[in-house]
Formats: structure tokens, C-alpha cells, sequence
């Protein structure tokens, strides 16, 4: 029998596996990373995304390389 899909925990997914990507080719602190996620989904709610929409992550590595300057 499948699983039913749980929006929720592919959003966590996502969320974590950009943390990782923060931390590994970013080379940010967890604590950092954090924060940068954190303020991303911020800039997203302003811009209206659904953060359950598959898209919802897509800007999100540009958007904070952006706005830490590089």
C-alpha cells in the first residue's frame, strides 16, 4: 500500500536539505544556516509563495547567496 503524501514533511525535506546544501558548499554554521533559511521563508511569505508548492525552494539558494554578498 503507498504512503500517502504529506505535504508537510517534503516541505521539512527541502527545508533541511537546504540547510545541508548551506552548511556543505556555503560553508555556514548550523546556526547560521538556520537563520538564513529561516529568513528566506520570511521573504517568501511576503512574496506570497506556497511553501508546499514544489517551487516554493527553487529561489531560495540565489536569494540568500544574493543577500550575503555573493
Amino acid at each position: 500500500m503507498p504512503r500517502s503524501v504529506d505535504p508537510e514533511r517534503i516541505y521539512l525535506a527541502r527545508r533541511t536539505g537546504l540547510l545541508v546544501r548551506l552548511g556543505r558548499v556555503a560553508r555556514l554554521s548550523t546556526d547560521s544556516a538556520e537563520r538564513w533559511v529561516a529568513q528566506w521563508e520570511t521573504e517568501a511569505t511576503l512574496r506570497g509563495l506556497d511553501r508546499h508548492a514544489a517551487t516554493f525552494w527553487e529561489p531560495a539558494w540565489e536569494w540568500i547567496s544574493w543577500r550575503r554578498g555573493g
